[in-house]
C-alpha cells in the first residue's frame, strides 16, 4: 500500500510485530475467543516451534509462561462474581468500580484513567500494543469516560462502532474491561494489516480501513489530525513511563 504521510508524522514502527507469520494465525484464532473475565493466559510451543496464546490450560504442549491477569481490588472482593456473564445493557455498571462512576464529571481524566491501568497493562501485553498508545487513543476518543458515546454512535473508552464491538468480541461496550480488549485487539489487527505504520493503524481505527485503502493513506483532514494528536499524546504517556521508571531506580 502506498504510504501518505503528508502532513501527519514519520513513520515510527512503535508497535512491535507477533513473531511469526505462524503465530499470527495461532494469536487470530485464539484472541478472536470471547476473552474470560480476569483469565490467565497460557503461552504455549508446538514441536514445530509454533508459539500459541490461549486461555485454556494444555497438556499437549510445552508450557512457555503463564500471564497473570491483575484484577483491581474491587474485583478482587467480588470474587466467583466476576465470572458471571455480564449485562449488555450501557447502564448496568457490570464490573466499573464504583468509583469509577460516582462523580465522574468531578474526577479529572487522569485520574478516571488509573482506574483502568489494569486494563491495560493486561490488553498490552496480550497484543503487543505499547501501554502508552493504547492511553493516548483512550484519552482522544473519550478522555477515559467508560460512558461515552459519540454522535455517530461509537462507545464507551475506545469509542468502538457496534459492528466492531460484534467483530471483536464484545458483549457490553460500556464495560470498561470488555472495550479495552476490544479496542487493543482491533488496533493489533491494523498493525498487522498495515506493518505497524502508525499513520495507517490509527487512520484504520478513526476513519475505516476502507477509506484508508481508497484513499492509499490518510484519508481525511480530520484523520490527519486525529493521527497528530494521538501520537502527541502517545510520546507524553511514552515520557512519563520512562520518568517513572527512572525515579523507582533511583529509590
Amino acid at each position: 500500500m502506498k504510504r501518505s504521510h503528508d502532513n501527519a508524522i514519520e513513520y515510527a514502527n512503535i508497535i512491535r510485530p507477533i513473531a511469526s507469520a505462524c503465530a499470527i494465525a495461532s494469536l487470530v484464532f485464539a484472541l478472536s475467543l470471547p476473552a474470560p473475565a480476569h483469565a490467565d493466559i497460557y503461552r504455549y510451543e508446538t514441536d514445530s516451534g509454533e508459539v500459541i496464546l490461549t486461555s485454556q490450560p494444555r497438556k499437549d504442549l510445552k508450557l512457555i509462561e503463564v500471564i497473570r491477569s491483575t484484577p483491581t481490588k474491587t474485583q478482587s472482593k467480588a470474587g466467583s462474581n466476576a465470572d458471571k456473564p455480564k449485562s449488555a445493557s450501557p447502564n448496568s455498571g457490570s464490573s466499573i468500580p464504583k468509583n469509577a462512576t460516582s462523580g465522574m464529571q468531578k474526577s479529572s481524566a487522569e485520574e478516571r484513567a488509573k482506574l483502568y491501568a489494569p486494563y491495560i497493562a493486561e490488553a498490552s501485553q496480550i497484543y503487543g500494543i505499547p501501554e502508552a498508545f493504547i492511553r493516548a487513543v483512550i484519552k482522544i476518543e473519550s478522555n477515559f469516560n467508560p460512558r461515552a458515546v459519540s454522535h455517530a454512535g461509537a462507545m464507551g473508552l475506545m469509542q468502538l462502532m457496534p459492528a466492531t464491538a460484534e467483530h471483536m468480541c464484545v458483549e457490553d461496550p460500556f464495560d470498561p474491561r470488555q472495550n479495552i480488549m476490544g479496542g487493543v485487539r482491533y488496533l493489533r489487527r491494523l498493525s498487522d494489516r498495515y506493518d505497524g505504520d502508525i499513520n495507517l493503524v490509527l487512520s484504520g481505527y478513526h476513519a475505516g480501513p476502507g477509506n484508508v485503502e481508497k484513499a492509499g493513506g490518510i484519508p481525511f483532514e480530520k484523520t490527519q489530525q486525529y493521527v497528530k494528536n494521538v501520537y502527541a499524546w502517545y510520546l507524553r504517556y511514552r515520557d512519563a513511563e520512562k520518568d517513572d521508571k527512572s525515579a523507582k531506580n533511583d529509590d
